[in-house]
């Protein structure tokens, strides 16, 4: 029998539809192996989806699967365009086969000339700007947040930022100085203040410190939840330099260990790197020999300093070298500071006197590159990150 066009439609319209729904946990294994630029595209698909992406189980997960693939430095090149005088940070992965352009994100208006000169990374997120204007910036996805300015003081002197892998939070130590008046001479009284990122109230809490101290570079390093940093505390013969510590877990100082004079005079020479899990001060070298040192932890009764010392007058390079840190397998990481159209990242093996290099391939239509003497700043390690989405 013939079945009219009537018929037809309401068989159509009587047959029930059998989706086959996917599991979450498929769903969320799926998603934590695409592209950072991807997961954000699919915060519009639903609002379990956005729900799902967001949550800090996925958040937590997703940069150690990505660590876990493959390795990358994190280059960082500050320019201009030629139709405006702002300055811009544009950030690139780089691993031995190839570059990846990644975002592009406008710096703060503060002092357009030194503000950046002193980035700081943590963890997939990236802390720049200088004096009360500072962001912090997701190079992934290029999605920036700006900090709440530090109250109650006449001058800033230094913030670190860090991550603390317990509690899953970062955090800014802002140490301030306010000038004072005893005996009727000028002196100084610190202050030290502490900012969690993403908190339910994002403002700055004062915090104690036992040991007065100033800070004496603009070098830190964040190593599992502790921020390492070089600081001077005053006593009856004078100024004692020393590397100081402050967990971001529960919040407090201490003093680690002293410095060699040969240490002290570094300044801001200095660099303070992650060398396998353990911190070590760098000095990049006026000439073409670099010396390192680590920290002994097993030195009694104080902590002492392994020195590691390496020359590059045969690598060969056209631009004077620094050291920017160290993978995980104890390579040093070095590159110029200013970028140039043969701009490569050195990774030294100290061990096996191996040397490899990275090519930092910048692709035509950056107007930056045509600018002379454009900063240049090198992460190792670098994972990808969702935060801040």
């Amino acid at each position: 029998m013939m079945v009219t066009c009537s018929k037809k439609k309401k068989l159509k319209k009587g047959r029930k539809r059998n989706f086959v729904e996917i599991p979450q946990n498929l769903v969320k294994e799926i998603i934590k192996r695409l592209p950072v630029k991807s997961v954000a595209r699919f915060l519009l698909v639903s609002k379990s989806w956005a729900n799902l992406i967001t949550g800090q189980d996925f958040i937590r997960s997703f940069p150690t699967r990505s660590c876990s693939s493959q390795p990358r430095v994190l280059v960082s090149i500050i320019g201009r365009t030629t139709s405006c005088k702002r300055q811009y940070c544009c950030f690139f992965s780089s691993s031995s086969t190839s570059t990846t352009f990644l975002s592009r994100v406008e710096c703060p208006h503060e002092d357009p000339e030194n503000f950046f000169y002193h980035p700081h990374y943590a963890n997939g997120l990236i802390r720049l700007g200088c004096g009360t204007q500072k962001i912090i910036c997701n190079p992934s996805t290029g999605k920036p947040i700006t900090l709440p300015r530090v109250e109650s003081i006449k001058r800033v002197s230094k913030s670190l930022f860090g991550y603390d892998p317990v509690n899953d939070a970062y955090k800014i130590l802002c140490m301030t100085k306010n000038r004072v008046m005893k005996c009727n001479s000028p002196s100084y009284e610190y202050q030290y203040q502490v900012l969690t990122l993403g908190a339910e109230q994002s403002s700055w809490r004062k915090i104690e410190c036992s040991i007065p101290h100033r800070y004496c570079s603009n070098a830190y390093v964040c190593i599992d939840g502790v921020v390492y940093y070089v600081g001077s505390t005053i006593n009856r013969t004078g100024s004692d330099w020393g590397l100081m510590k402050f967990d971001l877990r529960y919040e407090k100082f201490d003093r680690l260990t002293s410095l060699s004079s040969d240490m002290a005079r570094l300044g801001d020479d200095c660099v303070l790197i992650n060398y396998k899990g353990k911190v070590a001060i760098a000095a990049n070298a006026r000439g073409n020999t670099f010396n390192v040192w680590v920290i002994d932890q097993d030195a009694d009764p104080k902590h002492g300093w392994l020195k590691k010392s390496f020359c590059t007058e045969s690598w060969k390079s056209s631009s004077k070298l620094f050291i920017y840190g160290s993978t995980r397998t104890g390579e040093f990481v070095l590159a110029p500071r200013f970028y140039s159209d043969d701009f490569n990242v050195m990774l030294y093996n100290p061990n096996t006197d191996g040397l490899r290099k990275i090519k930092v391939d910048v692709k035509e239509g950056n107007e930056f590159k045509y600018f002379r003497r454009t900063r240049v700043m090198v992460f190792p390690e670098y994972v990808e990150s969702i935060r801040l989405l």
